[in-house]
């Protein structure tokens, strides 16, 4: 085999690499998290189980356990309705905004403080024990001005302390109000929340008839002023209204019927004056157009309807005279003398009428004018009257307005004493506090749980960290996306590899389909079968650090070689460190050493192990000399030799960043196998290591993961395969 690759074989160089696949940065692979998850499990349990037993003994042992104790108010808006008026204090108008002002003022520094006097402030001494310290120590001094500071400290300090530990809530949308106490002390913690109950429930009952009895003392003294003032009220308008009398002669109500009845007689009196004008002037008209005689024919009276009737009869005596005699005939003179006489006497009746016509005109004239003149007076009288009386009714005002306050102060007064002795608060307790059995902070389990889940979250969040920032290989995908190198085979770590390279070898022996065996025999094919047919190969076992399971590899492909009926040989090309000689201990003439200086033929340094189904060649001791020497023209021909008695020439070199003897030797193979340990050799090692390659032109037919822990891998294992007998 030449020494050097020529450049017409750069073209096998590059097939021998990958290209490698585009991935998507942003896909996530749900099932290799949960491999990798499931891989560390124990890591999230550990961190599980050690935040929660710190938690459940640091919880149980270093903080003080507290009670809790649960009082409950109900704001009761139904209210038995004695009383319907309106009350002196006023009911609640049951609001959310009502409700959030009575749980403030359960919170409130006044009503804590009262519950504090109530309960005696040295029952609290536990809650404050340095404030109690100091005030002892401030009273021991005896500065009286000192010590009321210190007191008025000290309750500052139990106010603060007692609502550090009181919450108060509403319960959902009800009117319910809970009053909830935490304290080291069980029995002080009840006593508290039933103290701030029964307080406020009696301030409210305190407050409500304080309120009442002091409108009830004003009102009684406003009643008794307001008494007095209508008194002297109604006292001033009886005497104002003697004095009007007096002076007037008569009250404004007799004068206003007495002008109210002239009124009357007025209106008739007009009314009888237009009548006796209205006929007084026809008279005058008819008598002054026609003559009595035509007055005589619309005036109706007895005397002159009997003298019509005898005019008439005394002209039909004469009309019947006249139809025999002429009116010189003496009967028709006495005819004409009796009419003239009755004539006469109509005229004098009717003058008489019309006098009297005249006369009742004039009467009443006088009569309306005597009407007018007498309503004038009482108008008149009215008047004075009426002025006379403005000061009255001004004092009846304000007298009526002194007794309707009067009045209505002494039935508000009456509502209000009786309000006095009926007042209700606008709560109920609904469930008084009881004294708890068992202390409601800390709950060490709880806290215990919550502190493994947390545990477990940072064991989580430890895993990813690691995952993220590890500078190894974990699998065989993250390989060859950075090298481009095909993975052969990913290899378990060797059970047996910790107790020696022959009891690995005689395991793998014995045992030869577990799942390393059956990753040895995929790499076997996979190195052996790269051109589609079986010929005499010479490979090479490489890596970047020691320690990565080269040699481990190495004899067990060897073992796997000769299973498949293949003659095997192994040669040992680490000469600083001779491994094989050290760990089998052989007894060797020759050694590979021998061969490359010239001291030897090649069969003589070839060493058989009955132990073993192969051949090895290894170097006897350490040869540091012979390394610096080494070259690939001398080594050519001892493995093409080789190649010439054995189908397979194995041969493990020393680390690649470790000395350059490997690169040396891979020059000479036919194959080169990179190891690299999985989850232990970093990736710029392996970087460093392909990069010499690289420059010494040499190309890698794939990349061996070794010593995969199987239980903590994301690759996918299967188990070792058997035959059925």
């Amino acid at each position: 085999m030449n020494s050097r690759i020529m450049p017409s074989d750069l073209s096998s160089f590059a097939r021998a690499r990958r290209t490698p696949q585009p991935q998507d940065t942003d896909a996530v692979d749900l099932r290799g998290l949960w491999r990798t998850i499931w891989r560390r499990r124990w890591l999230v349990i550990g961190f599980g189980m050690g935040f929660a037993i710190l938690t459940y003994f640091a919880v149980s042992f270093l903080v003080t356990p507290k009670y809790t104790a649960l009082a409950k108010v109900m704001l009761d808006p139904r209210k038995a309705q004695i009383i319907t008026n309106e009350e002196v204090v006023r009911d609640l108008d049951l609001s959310e905004e009502v409700v959030n002002g009575e749980a403030a003022v359960l919170r409130s520094n006044v009503l804590i403080q009262e519950v504090i006097e109530t309960i005696g402030i040295e029952r609290f001494e536990s809650m404050t024990p340095k404030t109690y310290e100091w005030v002892a120590d401030v009273a021991a001094e005896g500065d009286p001005d000192a010590l009321a500071y210190a007191l008025q400290q000290q309750m500052q300090a139990v106010i603060y302390a007692v609502r550090k530990n009181l919450s108060i809530y509403r319960e959902g949308e009800s009117y319910v109000i809970g009053i909830n106490t935490e304290n080291p002390d069980r029995f002080l913690g009840a006593e508290i929340a039933n103290t701030i109950a029964d307080t406020y429930i009696g301030g409210q009952i305190s407050g409500r008839v304080d309120k009442a009895r002091r409108a009830t003392s004003w009102l009684e003294a406003r009643v008794d002023e307001l008494r007095k003032e209508v008194e002297a009220a109604e006292i001033a308008v009886a005497e104002y209204r003697a004095r009007s009398l007096l002076a007037d002669g008569s009250t404004l109500e007799t004068v206003t019927d007495q002008i109210g009845q002239l009124a009357g007689q007025l209106v008739a009196a007009r009314a009888d004056l237009a009548t006796a004008e209205a006929s007084h002037e026809r008279l005058v008209s008819v008598a002054s157009e026609g003559g009595f005689a035509a007055v005589a024919r619309i005036v109706t009276s007895p005397l002159i309807e009997q003298l019509n009737a005898e005019r008439i009869d005394l002209v039909r005596q004469d009309d019947n005279w006249a139809e025999r005699y002429d009116a010189n005939h003496v009967e028709r003179v006495r005819l004409r003398a009796k009419l003239a006489r009755i004539e006469a006497d109509i005229e004098a009746e009717v003058q008489k009428i019309m006098e009297i016509s005249a006369n009742e005109f004039e009467i009443a004239q006088i009569r309306e004018n005597t009407l007018q003149s007498g309503i004038s007076e009482l108008e008149e009288r009215i008047q004075s009257i009426t002025q006379n009386s403005l000061g009255l009714r001004q004092l009846e005002r304000e007298a009526q307005a002194a007794r309707s306050n009067y009045e209505m102060l002494l039935s508000r007064l009456t509502e209000t004493r009786t309000q006095e002795q009926l007042q209700e608060p606008d709560a109920k307790l609904i469930e008084r506090a009881v004294v708890p059995a068992s202390p409601s902070k800390p709950r060490p389990k709880l806290l215990a749980v919550m502190a493994g889940i947390l545990g477990g979250a940072a064991g989580l969040g430890v895993i990813f960290v690691l995952e993220m920032t590890t500078q190894t290989y974990r699998t065989g995908r993250d390989i060859e996306s950075e090298t481009g190198l095909p993975v052969l085979a990913n290899l378990p770590l060797h059970e047996h590899a910790k107790s020696g390279l022959m009891a690995a070898t005689r395991a793998l022996r014995d045992a030869p389909y577990t799942l390393y065996a059956e990753r040895i025999r995929h790499l076997r094919t996979s190195l052996l079968m790269r051109d589609g047919e079986e010929t005499s190969r010479a490979i090479v076992m490489l890596s970047n650090a020691p320690g990565e399971g080269k040699t481990t590899t190495a004899l067990a492909l060897a073992q796997m070689s000769v299973m498949a009926g293949k003659s095997v040989i192994v040669v040992d090309g680490d000469l600083r460190r001779a491994t094989m000689q050290k760990s089998f201990n052989w007894d060797i003439e020759k050694d590979f050493a021998d061969v490359l200086r010239g001291d030897c033929q090649l069969y003589e340094a070839v060493y058989t192990d009955p132990d073993f189904g192969f051949d090895f060649l290894v170097a006897k001791g350490t040869h540091p000399d012979v390394a610096d020497r080494l070259s690939a023209r001398k080594l050519a021909p001892i493995i093409d030799e080789l190649k010439l008695f054995y189908d397979v020439v194995i041969v493990d070199a020393p680390a690649l960043l470790a000395v350059s003897d490997a690169l040396v030797l891979a020059q000479v193979v036919d194959t080169r196998l990179l190891l690299v340990g999985w989850d232990s050799t970093p990736r710029r090692a392996v970087a460093s290591g392909l990069a010499g390659l690289a420059e010494m032109r040499l190309d890698i037919a794939g990349v061996a993961l070794s010593k995969v822990d199987p239980s903590r891998s994301s690759e996918p294992n299967i188990e070792g395969y058997s035959y059925d007998a």
